[in-house]
């Protein structure tokens, strides 16, 4: 698996995905992320990988400004419209790779992750990029599985990595010049 296989994933199963994200969380992270980034009314926050929008949707009526990106268009237009349904508009969608986020340094308060970084080939280095958009001070706030055994993931959801170990977390943080993350279980098994 690479960065090809997952965006060949994501536009294939772009208008499914968020009948297929149900199973596997639910909007319990969006809540999760915005209190931990402890967000307010003027805060702008980039959304990474952000597929169909759900985070970026969850999020947008607690900040100025969202900015949501992701590496398949055909999933963008999926947000466009969910965005447009529930009538947010300070959601910008941009399309763009997770290790070469398309703004500028220290221009985002918050950079979030929603079950992204396991399809990263480069954990570090996405988290990387993560921490070079955020303003000093800012926080970076990844949401992931854990480490299992389910090889099918690979193929049947483009996952380049079967979740991570603590460990695996500590040490890319660190790579990427973040402070240790704190971790805590959410989600379904």
């Amino acid at each position: 698996m690479n960065t090809t296989d997952v965006k060949a994933f994501f536009d294939r199963v772009a208008s499914d995905w968020d009948t297929m994200r149900i199973a596997y969380y639910d909007e319990r992270v969006i809540d999760r992320l915005g209190d931990f980034a402890d967000l307010t009314p003027d805060m702008v926050v980039a959304d990474v990988g952000t597929g169909t929008g759900f985070v970026a949707a969850g999020i947008a009526p607690r900040v100025a400004r969202v900015i949501g990106i992701d590496i398949s268009e055909r999933i963008l237009d999926v947000a466009r419209r969910n965005l447009e349904e529930l009538a947010i508009d300070n959601v910008d969608l941009r399309e763009g790779d997770i290790t070469a986020l398309p703004l500028a340094d220290n221009s985002v308060d918050a950079a979030f992750a929603n079950m992204v970084l396991h399809h990263a080939e480069a954990p570090a280095a996405m988290l990387s990029e993560m921490a070079r958009v955020v303003r000093p001070g800012g926080v970076v706030a990844i949401c992931d599985e854990v480490e299992h055994p389910w090889a099918w993931m690979r193929e049947e959801h483009a996952d380049i990595w079967l979740g991570f170990t603590p460990e695996q977390v500590h040490s890319s943080f660190a790579a990427a010049g973040l402070e240790s993350p704190s971790l805590e279980a959410l989600g379904r098994q």
